[in-house]
């Protein structure tokens, strides 16, 4: 093993891709057991996956994926049916092969998959032994459709004595007896000197990268970015400099080009996490009974591998409500993803009985005649569960809030539109990366402080004979609808009752007390929708939109409402970033 263990990361990434087309494949042939190409995917998968395990010397991996690779050989010669119980136990089976790849990126050894393999050979009745080759008939099999190619381990990176096995639907590239290839060997009536020169490597066109590199190298990038912050304050003060001017401006470019580039190479797709919900949704509906069907659009959406990782568990509490609470028997749930300008959104749907939000005011300790969207929304999401039974599919109570918590930590938000006996919708949106974010730089009293723009709608100036009181505050009309308004600078004095930081503070003189003119002046309000509801931000100045680096908020600020991270100017200190949601 020892040899061969500089390929043990190539051998768990591609055997990952086989068992996720495996799952795939099954799926499709659960629900047309005719379908050709499916039964054809799975057996040269599983061919494939026992192939590169023997020679990694992973000898129970490769026996459990050799009896699979049995099974549908008998399928395709139509000796054997996929049965309902044959089914279950292949995807038992699959689940085992994910659980010793696990524990092969782990620790570096496999799991003993014996008991799978001989539950499967006991219901179906072949006679596989070990992860060897496969004594079979010599009835030919029917003709089938070629599968999509799955990954393969590329003969370029495979050592000496490990054979290439071709991906699902490829050609192996290994003449038959007596039927040589084109380009290789003698050809007839062509003399040695005029054959072709055996072909040249290939130029390797990726590597793989390790993601505490990427991490690193994210750092190193906002560490420049707060270091062009400065520089761009300089360069202003040397109007005279025309010089540098350019220079700055050149550099700002080079700059902007590699800030994309390194976030590019940080981003992966949503498919990583969207491909394993089919199969999760379909244990899930069989586990209740139910028939339901789920279609998935926009996997193909590239975000920050931080977010990506973190979005399993939160969309797998929604799949799961939608199986248990939204659709009764027979549905169909939905799950996009999809950019909107500056921010990502995915999005949760059912055709099911929708939210009964009496009950959940109920169960909320609040009025069943309840009506306010936000207090509903807030009892929805506290903790409370609106199922009668316990079971292991939901009824804790905990899905939602840990949802929430989610969102929050990432710094998006939710919303939710339901209506009974139509279905439910949850929307996600989240920013593209964690590490940076565009953000207006506002003023408030002495202080400057960062909103980001993801809820941002627009800017707006509001004449103060148009604030009107409402109940527990002020608010304006805006196209004919009340929107709070929230006064910043009130606000944020009142947090916790407790003083800012002093690294918050902008250097300049305290404002003077303020005059009639000025209690006259307009007031300038920021309108940002959090979680579907729209509120004013009342600022006294919008500074600059711009790219900022975000850190955790200090530890004074810890548990204090408002704040989700803090920044760093471009005269080097610092400003909070507010949370507009905690504010209200």
């Amino acid at each position: 093993m020892d040899d061969l263990s500089q390929y043990l990361d190539l051998y768990v990434q591609t055997s990952k891709e086989y068992i996720q087309s495996l799952n795939a494949s099954l799926l499709v042939l659960e629900k047309n057991s005719s379908d050709k190409t499916a039964i054809e995917d799975i057996f040269r998968n599983a061919h494939s996956l026992k192939s590169q395990s023997a020679a990694m010397d992973f000898t129970s991996t490769g026996y459990l994926c050799h009896v699979v690779e049995d099974v549908f050989y008998e399928i395709k010669q139509g000796r054997m049916a996929l049965t309902p119980e044959l089914a279950d136990q292949l995807f038992t089976a699959f689940d085992g092969l994910g659980g010793s790849i696990a524990r092969i990126e782990t620790d570096g050894h496999e799991a003993d998959l014996t008991e799978l393999a001989e539950k499967i050979k006991q219901l179906s009745g072949v006679t596989t032994t070990g992860a060897g080759k496969s004594v079979r008939s010599d009835a030919p099999a029917p003709a089938l459709p070629q599968a999509a190619p799955a990954p393969a381990l590329s003969s370029a990176h495979l050592p000496a004595g490990i054979p290439q096995t071709a991906a699902p639907g490829a050609s192996t590239g290994v003449p038959s007896a007596g039927n040589p290839p084109a380009g290789t060997g003698a050809q007839p009536g062509v003399s040695p000197t005029e054959q072709k020169a055996p072909p040249t490597a290939r130029s390797v066109s990726t590597i793989p990268v390790k993601v505490s590199v990427l991490d690193e190298m994210m750092n190193l990038l906002e560490n420049l970015l707060v270091e062009r912050l400065k520089l761009k304050r300089i360069s202003g003060a040397l109007e005279d400099r025309e010089d540098l001017r350019d220079y700055f401006n050149a550099s700002e470019k080079i700059l902007a080009d590699l800030q994309y580039q390194i976030m590019k190479a940080r981003a992966v797709p949503v498919s990583l996490v969207f491909d394993h919900f089919p199969r999760a949704v379909r244990d899930l509906a069989r586990a209740e009974n139910k028939q339901i069907e789920l279609v998935i659009t926009g996997a193909n959406l590239e975000l920050d591998r931080t977010i990506v990782d973190h979005l399993d568990e939160p969309l797998i509490h929604l799949l799961r409500n939608a199986v248990s609470h939204g659709i009764q028997n027979k549905g169909t749930i939905t799950l996009s993803a999809e950019r909107q300008k500056d921010y990502a959104q995915i999005t949760v749907a059912d055709d099911g009985q929708g939210i009964d939000w009496p009950l959940v005011a109920q169960k909320a300790g609040l009025s069943p005649t309840e009506t306010d969207p936000k207090r509903l929304h807030e009892a929805l999401f506290s903790g409370i569960s609106t199922s009668a039974t316990v079971t292991q599919i939901s009824g804790r109570g905990v899905g939602l809030s840990a949802i929430k918590k989610m969102v929050d930590d990432f710094g998006g938000t939710i919303d939710i539109a339901s209506e009974k006996g139509k279905g439910t919708k949850f929307v996600i949106k989240l920013p593209l990366t964690l590490a940076i974010a565009k953000a207006l730089i506002v003023r408030v009293d002495t202080r400057h402080f960062a909103i980001p723009t993801l809820g941002v709608e627009r800017i707006v100036s509001v004449p103060q004979h148009e604030v009107k009181k409402v109940a527990g505050g002020e608010a304006m009309v805006l196209e004919e609808t009340d929107i709070p308004l929230i006064r910043l600078a009130n606000r944020l004095a009142a947090l916790a009752n407790a003083p800012l930081p002093a690294a918050a503070a902008v250097q300049q003189p305290q404002a003077p007390a303020q005059s009639s003119a000025a209690a006259d002046k307009d007031l300038l309000a920021i309108i940002v929708d959090e979680s579907g509801e729209r509120v004013g931000l009342i600022v006294d100045a919008v500074l600059e939109s711009s790219d900022i680096v975000i850190k955790p908020v200090p530890p004074a600020l810890k548990g204090v409402h408002g704040f989700s991270g803090v920044t760093i100017l471009s005269d080097g200190k610092t400003a909070l970033i507010i949370n507009p949601e905690e504010l209200e």
